[in-house]
């Protein structure tokens, strides 16, 4: 008789072998979403850029109002112009009309990219409202399963999005 290279009991160990590594990929893909990490992640990366971007525009901003400002301009709303970071409250300053045409068109400009950035930021914050509506309803479901995978997936995706402005 010839010998075959797959006999019952080798069939029967490669099939518990193929169940085992199934329910465990099953596992990890249910305890794991790293579609649902990267997405914290890539919230998190933009939120800090558009930071940046505002913190940017406006230390630039006030760095060129402070040297452009006339010697004779109030010491008070010069304090005021220079932390404000709001072109519209910048405005409603009578001194602002003491400033040269140059720097009312710096504050007029650096208000308009302003808002463009608020813009930014605003369509941020409902994308994350989306994803913390999703990140919730995976780790209740998670939960019901093994609390303890809930509660270890929540802290990577904290863990992982704390690093992101560093």
């Amino acid at each position: 008789m010839k010998k075959h290279l797959f006999s019952v009991p080798r069939l029967v160990l490669l099939g518990v072998l193929f169940a085992l590594l199934a329910c465990d990929s099953s596992i990890h893909s249910e305890t794991d979403n790293p579609d649902l990490l990267r997405q914290a992640l890539e919230l998190e990366r933009r939120h800090c850029q558009l930071q940046a971007s505002i913190d940017s525009l406006w230390d630039t901003t006030s760095d060129q109002l402070a040297t452009a400002m006339p010697a004779e301009f109030p010491a008070i709303d010069r304090a005021i112009f220079l932390k404000a970071r709001n072109a519209d409250h910048m405005r409603m300053f009578m001194s602002f009309k003491q400033l040269d045409h140059k720097s009312q068109t710096l504050v007029n400009k650096a208000g308009e990219y302003d808002k463009i950035l608020a813009e930014k930021v605003h369509i941020l914050l409902a994308e994350r409202r989306i994803f913390e509506r999703q990140k919730n309803q995976f780790l209740q479901q998670l939960a019901q399963k093994d609390l303890a995978e809930s509660r270890n997936f929540a802290q990577k995706i904290r863990r992982a999005s704390t690093q992101v402005c560093l």
